[in-house]
């Protein structure tokens, strides 16, 4: 490998390449596998995105490079992966220079990482990918993405792909809740895991169905009556309705939460009462 020339680094001949058919340029930067194919040219990482096999001991036909240990496959131009669990390879740019030298830049950074990886964030919980949701949300933290916007994120997913509360946004809530009094190592595995178990909950669910407020303006205490009376006969899109009027007439999050807290309150009382009645019936 040659001295660097404007941040590239030179891999080596082309009739070289051209004799092996690939390269493998190590350095200080991440190796680079280097392929002649087709009469071209095309720089990559070595490492396989899913789970770090060496992509030089894997093969290429019709433009396709397939990596031997689990079988992804990627497009050989661009990185895109056809098997979207695996994830795409980053590439690097590649010039052959007078004289048939073949020189690469080896940086795989992307133009704006926080767009990218809030991207691929996007990408996991659509598909359920858990190896995706692991990078994007390590890349999101690298990129200086806060916390709170990554929850967000995942929150706003989950209620727009599952009609109706799931588990996976109470984990996700509950370990939102815990960030700030978390270390910077567990910052990551709750990220993670709420954002997995939210891309679990909302796998093959219809998704939400858009509800629209009252065109009344009712005061608070007559939309706190109406939720608790929705609440428990268990009608939830007139409980849905009545919570978005009261967002809709500007209700401020703490007449909100009182909103909630009583229809809540509400519901657990009529789950006791309604336990008691059948102990009772069956013991007599």
């Amino acid at each position: 490998m040659g001295m660097p020339t404007s941040d590239f680094v030179r891999a080596g001949s082309l009739a070289e390449l051209k004799a092996r058919g690939r390269l493998v340029v190590h350095g200080r930067h991440f190796p680079i596998l280097v392929i002649y194919h087709g009469e071209r040219v095309f720089a990559l990482d070595n490492r396989c995105p899913h789970m770090g096999f060496p992509l030089d001991r894997g093969s290429v036909e019709d433009g396709i490079l397939t990596c031997h240990w689990h079988h992804a496959r990627f497009d050989l131009a661009s990185g895109c992966t056809f098997d979207l669990w695996a994830d795409d390879v980053p590439t690097c740019p590649v010039e052959v220079r007078d004289g048939g030298e073949v020189w690469i830049k080896p940086s795989f950074g992307h133009r704006d990482p926080s767009r990218h990886w809030r991207r691929r964030l996007d990408d996991g919980l659509a598909h359920n990918l858990g190896l995706v949701i692991a990078k994007a949300v390590r890349g999101q933290l690298t990129a200086g993405v806060p916390s709170r916007e990554m929850v967000r994120q995942a929150a706003l997913f989950a209620v727009s792909n599952r009609d109706g509360w799931g588990v996976g946004a109470t984990i996700l809530t509950a370990l939102g809740n815990l960030l700030p009094i978390l270390p910077e190592e567990e910052t990551y595995l709750a990220l993670f895991h709420g954002a997995r178990r939210v891309a679990a909950d909302c796998d093959g669910e219809a998704p939400r169905r858009e509800r629209a407020p009252l065109a009344s303006r009712p005061d608070l205490p007559t939309l706190q009556r109406w939720l608790r009376h929705w609440s428990a006969v268990r009608h939830r899109e007139a409980a849905e309705r009545t919570l978005l009027t009261a967002i809709a007439n500007g209700a401020p999050p703490s007449a909100l939460a009182g909103l909630l807290f009583a229809a809540a309150s509400t519901r657990t009382a009529d789950t006791r009462s309604t336990s008691s009645t059948r102990l009772a019936s069956a013991s007599t």
